[in-house]
């Protein structure tokens, strides 16, 4: 009986020191990763993009004006917008004025926008360094005016937020169903 007991004090003994080190070494682990932190789709800030995509939809730049920095860098992720193989994405020319003459481009191709904005399309990640940045992930739908195709585009953001203010987005998205549309608006 001596031995059981004596084995049992010994294993919960055990048990609780490694127990402890496994916390030590998780706090360690989350103060050295500057990719950790957390997230949420109940903040102002997934509510903002969400009113922002609602806008672009409806072809209304208002809201994307008052949140996106005079400077804001846009970096499309699709092909042949890099330096090279291994480089950085290019940022698209003239800030915040040139990006949203650029959103209203695809009302010029498309009619009856519509995008995703479901509970699992937006989140805003805290990071452990004080970065934020909001995510999306859905899809724009539209009607090509030139090819009457329903054009469904997978759409992904990553919004970089300073204080309230859009400093940077980068965008992947498939362009084909663009690409085909202006294609037909050549065609005489």
């Amino acid at each position: 009986m001596k031995k059981l007991l004596l084995s049992l004090v010994v294993l919960a003994a055990m048990n609780a020191c490694t127990t402890k080190e496994t916390k030590n070494a998780e706090a360690n682990s989350t103060a050295q990763d500057k990719e950790s932190g957390t997230f949420t789709s109940l903040d102002e800030k997934s509510a903002k993009v969400k009113e922002l995509l609602e806008a672009y939809a409806k072809n209304d730049t208002m809201v994307g004006h008052n949140l996106y920095v005079d400077t804001v860098q846009v970096l499309d992720l699709h092909a042949n917008n890099q330096e090279g193989p291994n480089d950085a994405t290019k940022v698209n020319p003239g800030g915040r004025s040139g990006h949203l003459l650029g959103d209203t481009f695809v009302h010029t191709l498309n009619t009856s926008i519509t995008v995703t904005t479901g509970p699992n399309a937006i989140k805003t990640f805290v990071f452990a360094d004080g970065r934020v940045i909001t995510g999306y992930w859905g899809t724009l739908v539209g009607i090509g005016r030139y090819t009457k195709a329903r054009n469904i585009v997978p759409l992904h953001l990553l919004i970089y937020w300073e204080g309230d203010k859009i400093v940077k987005m980068y965008r992947m998205w498939d362009s084909a169903p663009l690409k085909a549309e202006i294609a037909a608006s050549q065609k005489k």
